[in-house]
């Protein structure tokens, strides 16, 4: 499938699951040298390739319509990793979690798939050099994922699909933890437990054929 139709189709799948709500977020792909990513103002779920803007590594427009104003989040990424996609949410659960945690707490396993923790940096306004570097800071440090205040998520991954999975991820775990929450102290894990899971989970081969 072409680069731009499988982008438009995910942009299609991930509102249809409920991740993008009203328009909000923008995905992206790494291709070699250059950033295919969805146009400003683009509403996943009518998502078509024509919706989809190239960019160079120095955010040039290439080719297409005026892209994403968080072109320079998703290019802050790609400079500190070796990631190839980018989906950028406003999911409701994240949102508040980021709002009143540091970091999402170690509710889960779960979050090993996203590099152990996942942080959540400081307000800053959107389509600002600023955010772009707190971002790609977080992910420079090993994060699969991070929460940014007042605003949502960013989830990345070596595939489209890695990246859209990441973002489901976040958004489950964030839910997790308002459900537990009115209901009493959660149980946290343990560094060490995490380090136990991992053990187990090379002992197991866990996601080996």
């Amino acid at each position: 499938m072409d680069p731009r139709e499988k982008l438009a189709a995910t942009c299609r799948d991930v509102a249809a699951r409920g991740v993008a709500v009203g328009g909000a977020g923008n995905i992206s792909v790494r291709v070699d040298d250059r950033i295919l990513i969805t146009r400003g103002g683009l509403r996943f779920e009518v998502a078509t390739a024509d919706d989809i803007s190239v960019v160079g590594l120095d955010g040039e427009l290439l080719e297409g319509e005026r892209p994403s104003s968080e072109t320079g989040l998703h290019l802050g990424v790609y400079r500190r990793s070796g990631d190839t996609a980018i989906v950028h949410t406003h999911g409701k659960a994240a949102v508040a979690v980021g709002l009143v945690a540091q970091e999402i707490p170690l509710i889960h396993y779960n979050l090993l798939r996203l590099g152990g923790r996942v942080p959540t940096v400081g307000y800053f306004t959107f389509g600002s050099r600023e955010l772009a570097d707190a971002v790609g800071a977080a992910v420079g440090n090993g994060a699969r994922a991070a929460l940014m205040r007042n605003h949502g998520s960013v989830a990345c991954g070596t595939s489209l699909d890695e990246a859209v999975e990441h973002a489901e991820m976040t958004e489950w775990l964030c839910e997790i933890y308002l459900a537990a929450r009115p209901l009493g102290e959660p149980a946290l894990l343990t560094p060490g437990d995490l380090d136990d899971v991992l053990a187990q989970a090379r002992r197991l081969s866990y996601g080996q054929n």
